[in-house]
């Protein structure tokens, strides 16, 4: 080959190899464009995610403040095991106040005992007798307790109407089926440490109060019967039992009495417990006033034949005649709890009856004995309240002696007092002189220039001559100075 042309192959050759180096090297050169392509795009996703991220991190921040401020309010609500322990327990108490008690209480098994839920489900299963309005006042206090307790199913056996003539309101036969959950976290996720947790805390305690309001179980106030009838309940009447009003009214009419009557049972009950002679003698003069009144009631009710409805009828003869009776049973019976009067009480009563009758208030006096008397049979068997009941009893003899002595009618028309004879008082028309009886009780003690003394029933009581008489005595004795 000459060398022209040799020159010319290599030529090509070289240029061959060039461009296929040249194509490689592009190759490769692509590939890393397309590489960094790939990575620019998912460096553009990450710093994507990461301002996603950092834009809802306050929110997120901002919502697990509150939840970790209002954990230990669904923890009031959601009961750990220890709660549910003491639920029944519990349970047991809120029918105690709504006024019956558990005939059976089981606990049905828990399905999910072994369920890797942070939540375990527990129910209960309850049966018990009750009226209408004592199963409202269980259901109310169910509702309104602060752990969460659902009913999810109720079965209710209405009263037979041959159970009306018991002593007792006609109850019915209840199962109730209650529900709760007990939290028992199964993680073990550690807490994340928040910058500046206080601060930002306190920027939102306003939603945390919030939060809070809304996860609380809300209490409501069940108000009672109202004049409301059992709806389990018949509510006819029996054939005999003449012109009646409506059962409602009969209800509503019932509902004020007893309401009545459990005030006076407790002002009597305040009555007996008070030390405190004032509040003592208000307490009581109230008491007689409403019980007088409740009394008068009860009679107009009973000579009307206005109840008819059985279940009204037994609780007017529970609820209000046998109240009534009990107090003032009691109030006559002296009655006044304990061991009578209290040292304090019989003190107070002495020295305020002392008062009474040093201002002449007699009347008054008496009214301050009263408030103590029924229990001063008993303090009287205390040997140390045993003189102040002595003293307090004297001073009503003194303040009834002196009551009854006003209350004789003694015309004193004047005195006749000479020298070296007995004085003489013309009483209602008639000369008397000192050591003369006035009547069976009365005996005239002395007559003196300006009263008469008279001894009645132990006591020395004297009548002061009236003004008129006093005049008269002076332009006797003047006479008398101007004949000398």
């Amino acid at each position: 080959m000459n060398p022209e042309k040799k020159k010319k192959v290599l030529f090509i050759g070289g240029s061959l190899l060039l461009a296929a180096g040249l194509g490689t090297l592009i190759y490769f050169q692509h590939e890393g464009i397309e590489r960094r392509r790939v990575e620019v795009a998912q460096l553009k996703k990450s710093i994507e995610e990461d301002k996603k991220i950092l834009q809802e991190t306050p929110d997120l921040v901002k919502r697990v403040i509150i939840q970790r401020e209002t954990d230990g309010v669904i923890k009031e609500i959601l009961s750990d095991e220890k709660g549910v322990n003491e639920l029944s327990r519990t349970l047991s108490r809120f029918a105690q106040e709504s006024g019956f008690t558990f005939t059976n209480v089981k606990e049905d098994s828990r399905a999910n005992k072994k369920s890797k839920e942070d939540f375990e489900r527990v129910s209960y299963t309850v049966s018990f007798e009750a009226d209408a309005f004592q199963l409202l006042a269980f259901l109310n206090r169910v509702e309104s307790h602060a752990r969460f307790i659902s009913v999810t199913a109720l079965k209710l056996s209405a009263a037979g109407r041959n159970t009306y003539v018991a002593d007792s309101v006609p109850r019915h036969r209840i199962t109730l089926d209650l529900e709760t959950y007990v939290y028992a976290p199964t993680s073990n996720l550690k807490d994340v440490k928040i910058d500046q947790y206080e601060k930002k805390r306190d920027l939102l305690v306003s939603e945390i109060s919030k939060r809070a309001a809304e996860v609380r179980v809300p209490v409501y106030e069940y108000r009672g019967q109202r004049a409301r009838r059992d709806p389990w309940i018949d509510p006819r009447v029996p054939v005999d039992g003449g012109p009646t009003m409506p059962i409602e009214e009969q209800i509503a009419l019932v509902d004020g009495l007893a309401e009545k009557a459990t005030e006076i049972a407790k002002l009597w009950e305040e009555a007996r417990a008070a030390d405190n002679l004032i509040k003592t003698m208000k307490l009581r003069n109230d008491l007689e006033e409403r019980l007088a009144l409740l009394e008068e009631e009860i009679r107009r009710v009973d000579a009307g034949g206005l109840l008819v409805f059985v279940p009204a009828m037994r609780r007017y003869d529970k609820g209000v005649v046998e109240v009534v009776a009990t107090v003032r049973d009691q109030m006559q019976s002296g009655d006044g709890g304990g061991g009578g009067a209290s040292t304090a009480l019989l003190r107070e009563t002495f020295e305020a009856m002392d008062r009474h009758i040093q201002a002449q208030e007699y009347e008054l006096a008496l009214q301050a004995h009263n408030t103590v008397e029924s229990r001063l049979g008993i303090a009287d068997q205390d040997p140390v309240k045993e003189p102040l009941v002595k003293n307090i009893r004297a001073l009503k003899h003194l303040a009834d002696t002196v009551l009854a002595f006003e209350a004789i009618p003694l015309d004193v028309q004047g005195v006749a007092l000479y020298e070296g004879r007995d004085p003489v008082a013309l009483i209602n028309g008639e000369p008397f002189t000192e050591g003369e009886m006035l009547g069976d009780e009365l005996l005239i003690h002395a007559i003196r220039t300006d009263q008469i003394e008279f001894a009645f029933r132990g006591l020395i009581l004297a009548r002061p001559l009236s003004s008129e008489q006093e005049t008269l005595k002076q332009q006797a004795k003047k006479a008398k100075k101007s004949r000398n």
